[in-house]
Parts: structure tokens; sequence; C-alpha cells
């Protein structure tokens, strides 16, 4: 079958591997569609912490079951459009034991530790399927993993009616979590994103942006709290000048959500958190109920969002270079999805 290869830190091909061989718990996937997610870049640069190579990239992944285990008794037909959640837990080690294996600490993932989405067929454990409606496009679906993302981020920031809220990066992770914080009852959001194209394209979503190369970031705090600092501030660039400017940002007692995945260090003054004793809270994955509840929302609101608008590059798997070399250059305007039958 015809996949996209990580083979080394930088260095992707589009090649022959032989088929996945499910194992007795696990489903034969045909993928329809597979989403590019700000990650890969960072697998693909040789900046996340714990990738593996070789691998196929993609955790976001739709497609439909082609085999079932045999004597699989389940909810799922052969033929089904399912999409996956790409979480492989250990079941044994603490973070497993207290419920947390979206942190496990023998954590593995579809596209970021074994073979993911970008090829014709994977696998996945048929726990970790979840069914996408009947009413709900490919297109649309697509977008439920990443919509899982924000769904953890807004349980973890535990986001109040009436909160500021402040997202630096208007890229597609940046756009869920206005998205969601609007949702969620917050009295101001708003997002700040410097590549002009993209920051456009938050506005038309409805949500209210600034270019910080125009606005500083500061004086609009200000402006809008009186000084006092944003309720909740979001990190989803990974830029070192949105990361260092979160504390002076974020007002005392607030909340800081950092979904910052490289490995990379910055001269962070932990002291600012202390002086206002603020939370700074990591972001990563999502339970299983948070997939699916993510999931539930885009089929629940997808039409009167607009969210399908999400999708601004359709790209075939023979283009996947082309699709990494677009986020790099800041090319993208929001999700680029490959469609991996093509």
């Amino acid at each position: 079958m015809k996949a996209a290869v990580l083979k080394n830190w930088l260095d992707l091909e589009l090649c022959d591997i032989p088929m996945p061989v499910p194992g007795k718990d696990e489903a034969l996937v045909k993928v329809k569609l597979a989403g590019v997610c700000g990650s890969d870049i960072v697998v693909y640069r040789g900046k996340h912490m714990t990738a593996t190579v070789p691998t196929v990239l993609s955790h976001e992944i739709l497609g439909t079951i082609e085999t079932l285990p045999e004597g699989y008794a389940g909810p799922f037909k052969v033929g089904q459009r399912v999409l996956m959640n790409p979480i492989i837990s250990c079941g044994h080690c603490a973070a497993c034991k207290r419920g947390l294996g979206h942190v496990c600490e023998n954590l593995k993932l579809l596209g970021i530790h074994v073979d993911g989405g970008f090829a014709e067929y994977t696998k996945v454990g048929v726990e970790k399927l979840v069914a996408v409606p009947d009413d709900m496009p490919d297109y649309v679906a697509i977008l439920s993993e990443p919509f899982a993302v924000g769904y953890h981020v807004m349980m973890t920031s535990k986001i109040q009616k009436g909160d500021t809220v402040f997202i630096s990066g208007g890229a597609a992770v940046g756009l869920y979590i206005a998205i969601f914080a609007r949702a969620w009852g917050a009295s101001r959001v708003i997002v700040s994103e410097i590549n002009e194209p993209r920051r456009q394209f938050v506005e038309s979503m409805g949500i209210e942006t600034i270019n910080p190369a125009q606005t500083d970031a500061m004086d609009l705090m200000r402006e809008v709290t009186g000084g006092g600092g944003f309720d909740v501030v979001f990190d989803t660039s990974g830029a070192p000048g949105p990361t260092l400017m979160m504390p002076d940002l974020c007002r005392c007692g607030g909340k800081m959500m950092s979904l910052n995945l490289s490995g990379d260090e910055y001269k962070f003054v932990i002291g600012k958190v202390s002086f206002k004793e603020q939370t700074l809270i990591g972001n990563r994955l999502y339970t299983q109920e948070e997939f699916e509840l993510g999931t539930k929302f885009v089929a629940d609101n997808w039409r009167e969002l607009g969210l399908d608008r999400m999708v601004t590059d359709r790209l075939p798997l023979s283009d996947i270079e082309k699709a990494l070399q677009m986020m790099l250059n800041g090319e993208n305007i929001c999700k680029i999805v490959i469609n991996c039958q093509e």
C-alpha cells in the first residue's frame, strides 16, 4: 500500500509498504481522510520529545472499517465510517491507574510512535473507534480529533461564564479553543495571530482578533481588563514571545494553558507566576470520553458555526510533502486534510 513514511527527521518519502496486520483486538481501517496537525510538523522537524522514526505520520484519521476481530460482537460493522482515538496506553502504570491513560507513562500515539494515517490503510484497537453520525460529511467529521483536544482544554481550564480569554496563535488549535471558549460562555475571546490571511480567516469565523505586529498585547490587556489581566491565557503558537508573555497577560490567580509540545528551551521567569499565584497547566491529549464529546460537539454545531469552512486545503496523498511545506511556511489558512485514496 502507499504510505508517507517519515524515515528520519526532515526526510519524508511516499513509498510502498506492507499492509498492516491487525492484532486480535484490532480493526483494519481503510483511510479516507487524514488531517495535518501542527504536532506533525514538530515530529517532522525532530523537535518532538518522544517521537520515533521510521513512522507513518498523522493521528487525525477518518476511514471505513475493513475488518473486525474474529468473533467480534460489538456495535461496529464492516464498512462503517469511523474516527479513531490515536492514544495507546499501557493500562498498568501509575498514570493509567489514576484514570489518566492519555498521559500514560508508556504512552504511544498513532502517527508519532506507531504508524498512523498518511496511508491507504491503518489499524487500531476496536475500543478506540468512534462512530461518525450519518449526516456529518467526511470533511467535517475529520475535525473531531482536534476538537477533542479543544474539549479537553476546556475541562482543564475550567472557563467560567463571563471570563476574559486571550489566545496566542490563530491556527487550527487556537481557533478550536476560541470556538469552545465562546460556547462555554466567556464574555470576551481574543485571538492574537501575526499571519494576516490567517487572522482574517479567524475574524471571518466570528472571533475577535489582533495582529500583534500592529496591536501591542499588553496595551490590549490594559484596555480590556483595566490592567488586571485576562482570566485565562492560552498559548497555542509555541513561539518564545507569546510563551514568555503569558504571566504578564494573566491576572493574579488566573490560569495559563500551554499547548506547546516542542522540546525547545525558553528562559521563563517562574517568579512572575509565584508572585501572582497563577496556575500554569500543560495540555496534550484527551480521554476517550472527551474524544466522543468533541465529536458530538462538531456533529451538533457544525452547520450553525460554519465549521466546514475550517478545512481550507484538500490535497491527495501524493502531495503530502507539499502539505508539510505549507505548514512550515505558514501558507495554510486553517486545516489541511489529505485524501489517502487519491
